[in-house]
């Protein structure tokens, strides 16, 4: 059996992996930028070590999510099934990142 590769499964796993992630704040690691530092998890580093960034690990989870369902469901299921509606798993992603986000533009 050969493993091909699917645009579309890619896509559709990436958005919605990264939606739950952000939604559940469970990225596969922190980034700390000031020491070029890495954590696992959410564990975060002593206070020395600055900011850590959890964005990096949203798109690692996202990233390995996706290319899992990319090699495991071919597009032709996706295409046949969802053809005129792929424009809103992005939106539906963006959407869901514009609503957690909300408190950080609606602060007085």
């Amino acid at each position: 059996m050969k493993l091909r590769f699917g645009p579309i499964g890619f896509m559709i796993g990436f958005c919605c992996a990264y939606a739950l992630a952000y939604w559940n704040n469970l990225p596969l690691f922190l980034y700390y930028p000031l020491h070029g530092d890495f954590a696992l998890g959410l564990h975060p580093l002593p206070a020395a070590a600055g900011p850590g960034m959890a964005w990096y690990g949203f798109m690692a989870d996202a990233g390995i999510a996706a290319v899992i369902l990319a090699l495991v469901i071919p597009d032709r299921l996706f295409d046949r099934v969802l053809r005129n509606y792929f424009w809103l798993f992005p939106c539906a992603a963006m959407l869901t990142c514009v609503y957690l986000l909300r408190l950080f533009f609606l602060q007085a």
